[in-house]
C-alpha cells in the first residue's frame, strides 16, 4: 500500500504485546516494592490485642455466670484464662483449701490460651474476676487502681470497681 508523502507508515502508539509486557514488569516490581511498605507485625499485634481484650471480657462474663473465680494471666507467651476448682467439695472459690487452677475450656474446644505472635511483646499483671465480676489481686483484695497490660504499642486497662476492659493507649 502506498502512503502519501509526509505520512507515517506506522500509526503512533503501542502494540498490544508492548502494553502487556510493561504491565507484567510493573506488576513484578510492585510485588517487591509493596513488601517493603507492609509490616505484618502491626496487623498481628492488633489482632492479638483484640483477642486479648475479648478474652478478658469473656473471663468476667464467665465468672459472673458460673460463680467461679476466673484468673487472667498475661505473660511473654500470651494470655491464659484459668479457673479454681476444688473437686473435693465441688467448689470453685479460690480460697477453698483444695482448689487447683485448671484451664478454662474455650467454646468450640480446647483451652482458653492465646499465644502472642512473634515480635509482639506482652507485659501485664495477673488478676482474677470473682463471682460478682470485680477484678481482684491474686491475694484476693479488690483491685484499687486501674490495672494495665501492654501488648506491643497498645494498652489494655481493667477498671477497678466494674472490671470493664478497654483500650486506653495506642488504640
Amino acid at each position: 500500500m502506498n502512503f502519501p508523502e509526509g505520512h507515517l507508515r506506522d500509526p503512533a502508539g503501542f502494540t498490544l504485546i508492548e502494553l502487556v509486557t510493561v504491565l507484567i514488569i510493573v506488576g513484578i516490581v510492585s510485588i517487591f516494592a509493596a513488601s517493603r511498605f507492609v509490616n505484618r507485625t502491626a496487623f498481628d499485634e492488633f489482632g492479638f490485642f483484640q483477642a486479648s481484650l475479648s478474652a478478658v471480657r469473656y473471663a468476667q462474663k464467665i465468672a459472673m455466670a458460673s460463680g467461679c473465680d476466673i484468673r487472667v494471666t498475661f505473660d511473654a507467651t500470651g494470655v491464659t484464662l484459668r479457673q479454681w476448682i476444688d473437686t473435693g467439695n465441688n467448689s470453685c472459690d479460690f480460697a477453698s483449701p483444695g482448689a487447683v487452677l485448671t484451664a478454662l475450656p474455650r467454646p468450640g474446644g480446647g483451652n482458653f490460651t492465646s499465644a502472642a505472635p512473634a515480635g509482639v511483646a506482652v507485659s501485664g499483671t495477673d488478676f482474677f474476676y470473682d463471682q460478682t465480676g470485680i477484678p481482684r489481686t491474686l491475694a484476693g483484695a479488690a483491685i484499687a487502681v486501674e490495672t494495665t497490660t501492654t501488648i506491643g504499642g497498645r494498652t489494655l486497662s481493667v477498671a477497678p470497681q466494674t472490671g470493664f476492659a478497654r483500650c486506653t493507649a495506642g488504640c
